[in-house]
């Protein structure tokens, strides 16, 4: 199925598909964070756990030639979905299928864009991803992110910027503590949401201990942080 969005102001079809998963307000965060940030030069951006690839397919809609994009997911189903979405919008990208880096070992980037699962796999194989989706974040929701900090390094070139969503449904303390003490790390924006209703009907006291909601007003609430990334010179 095909449906036309308006990202901010651009205007972009996509390609949905169950096996892929659907953009949501991390991914408009994602995209709001990037707006924050200058084009002035070339960049060569990175839109990594890319899923539909609305994120990088936004940015070269929006700065053209001063990016060159490539994209990648873990799925099958996510990168037939990418080239497609690439076609229709006529964008051009390079997509690969690969784990996290792994198949980006001889690359550099100036921008990359981690949008890699990052919430607690037992709540999102039971509540939002299916058997297509990957989601082997671990139990904490850190797996794939600390696996991604710990190599990011060596694709990065000077001066060069990650942009990363800590989402409360994880450790995020523990994640806020290891990018403030291992890098150079800004908050961009952050976004309060609804907790979904199936998430804390039986789980309320639980979830509130752990911090992954919290209670405002009467709310229970989540949040999306999204932080700006770079190496301690």
């Amino acid at each position: 199925m095909i449906k036309q969005i308006k990202v901010l102001d651009k205007k972009i079809n996509l390609y949905t598909s169950d096996k892929v998963f659907e953009p949501n307000l991390t991914t408009w965060s994602l995209i709001e964070a990037c707006n924050k940030l200058k084009f002035k030069k070339k960049k060569k951006v990175l839109d990594l756990g890319s899923g539909s690839g609305v994120i990088g397919i936004y940015l070269k809609k929006k700065y053209g030639n001063k990016i060159d994009l490539y994209l990648s997911d873990y799925s099958k189903h996510a990168i037939n979905i990418i080239k497609s979405n690439l076609k229709i919008n006529k964008v051009i990208g390079t997509t690969k299928k690969s784990n996290i880096l792994e198949e980006w070992k001889k690359e550099k980037f100036d921008l990359i864009i981690n949008d890699v699962s990052a919430i607690s796999s037992e709540i999102a194989k039971k509540y939002w991803y299916n058997k297509f989706i990957p989601h082997d974040c671990g139990k904490s929701g850190t797996k794939l992110t600390k696996k991604f900090l710990d190599s990011f390094e060596k694709n990065l070139n000077k001066n060069g910027v990650i942009l990363m969503p800590i989402i409360s449904i994880s450790d995020h303390k523990s994640m806020i503590k290891k990018i403030n003490r291992d890098f150079k790390s800004t908050l961009l924006l952050k976004k309060d949401w609804p907790a979904p209703k199936n998430l804390i009907k039986r789980n309320v006291a639980n979830f509130l201990e752990k911090k992954y909601i919290f209670k405002k007003f009467n709310f229970y609430l989540c949040f999306t942080k999204i932080y700006k990334i770079q190496i301690k010179k």
